[in-house]
């Protein structure tokens, strides 16, 4: 049963890709985002902000056991993907035609591939770097948007469907599925967020990315 019009879901899809470009310009620019009546933003002074909430220097620069976390989380996110997708390539070899895939694991497949697209395409930008090197022998990386995030929240949001698609039977299951999926979400934004190998701009332009390809997915999903 849907719990937003399909309407508000476009408004929301709209809205937060526009929200996403303006990060892109701004940062790419160094322009502020204007905010109403109150002027503009000037991101990287917001980044700066953000950062000096934490004790990030007496850490070495980042919360590494947050950051290892939401590696793991990741880790999970991709894995969770490559399970669906093997479902997708089981029916491709059992019926031999793709017109028999099932509706569901192939829409999920296409927004997996769309998600890639839009990531690679954006990074490609080299939009703003990370503030740490993770690894101390590397070079900084673009971090446009957060790559993790993304990942996470394109992973989580199709697990949160597709299992009340397969398990529908199972009701008490999907609950927990569905739990710990969306505990995973939210703890990888939370976690990512204030671990400190990212800017807020990277989590907030990997949402501003994210959520409009899973919201297209809703409408081929019918979620």
């Amino acid at each position: 049963m849907n719990i937003m019009s399909k309407s508000v879901k476009w408004v929301i899809c709209i809205w937060c890709f526009l929200y996403g470009v303006i990060l892109v310009i701004a940062l790419k620019y160094e322009a502020g985002v204007p905010i109403g009546d109150l002027g503009s933003i000037n991101l990287h002074a917001l980044n700066n902000a953000f950062r000096g909430l934490f004790e990030y220097d007496v850490a070495g620069g980042y919360f590494r056991s947050l950051y290892v976390f939401t590696e793991i989380l990741g880790v999970i996110s991709v894995l969770a993907c490559l399970f669906w997708m093997s479902l997708g390539i089981k029916d491709l070899i059992k019926y031999r035609d793709i017109n028999d895939v099932d509706k569901s694991i192939f829409a999920t497949f296409l927004l997996y591939i769309l998600a890639l697209i839009v990531w690679k395409i954006v990074t490609g930008i080299s939009v703003s770097y990370a503030p740490v090197s993770v690894h101390p022998k590397s070079a900084l990386v673009v971090s446009f948007p957060c790559g993790n995030t993304f990942l996470i929240i394109i992973s989580m949001c199709s697990c949160i469907y597709l299992t009340g698609y397969f398990l529908e039977e199972r009701k008490r299951l999907v609950l927990i599925l569905r739990i710990l999926c969306i505990s995973v979400l939210i703890l990888g934004i939370i976690l990512r967020t204030v671990c400190g190998a990212n800017w807020i701009t990277d989590i907030l332009g990997a949402i501003g990315f994210a959520v409009p390809a899973v919201i297209l997915y809703s409408f081929v999903c019918d979620v």
